[in-house]
């Protein structure tokens, strides 16, 4: 099992720039999950104390709008969620739920630091990466704004548009 899990590590991209001894030394705190379609992997407000790799399988990524779930995206193999709560307070801002049979690698947060403290070298590339994704998702979310604001201002200065989104948001 431990060489599947270096193969997969050395595919996500926080882990990409690894030495091969740092990937050894980090699979020793994984946990793995299996979780079948529909199952809730975590739940928006609660606690997320790890940083988890979706090993297999779909996972949709959805957040509570006037107590509607809003799908937001659906995360695939070798993509990571849970590393806002590395940075912060260590609570989802979001739903994860399974959509297909899924496994999921986790790291728990306590492990996590004291690998990081340990391997110096890695924690730099770690943050780095870490930074870059972060960077990507913001311009993503900088684009979904911007389109919601052209919405707005097509809604607020053309009456023919808002009939015609009226009638198709009904």
């Amino acid at each position: 099992m431990a060489a599947l899990y270096a193969n997969l590590i050395r595919k996500v991209t926080l882990f990409s720039e690894f030495e091969e001894d740092d990937v050894a030394a980090l699979q020793m705190y994984i946990v793995e999950n299996h979780y079948t379609a529909g199952d809730v992997i975590l739940e928006e407000g609660n606690a997320n104390r790890a940083l988890h790799i979706i090993a297999s399988g779909r996972v949709r990524v959805t957040r509570r709008v006037h107590e509607n779930e809003v799908p937001l995206c659906d995360l695939v193999e070798c993509q990571t969620f849970g590393e806002l709560s590395i940075i912060e307070d260590g609570v989802a801002s979001a739903t994860l739920r399974a959509l297909s049979d899924t496994d999921v690698l986790s790291i728990p947060m306590q492990p996590l630091a004291e690998f990081l403290r340990n391997h110096p070298s890695a924690a730099v590339k770690f943050w780095r990466a870490i930074a870059v994704d972060l960077r990507r998702r913001l311009l993503q979310t900088n684009d979904v704004v911007r389109s919601y604001f052209e919405i707005n201002q097509a809604l607020v200065e053309n009456p023919t548009f808002r009939r015609a989104y009226a009638m198709c948001n009904r």
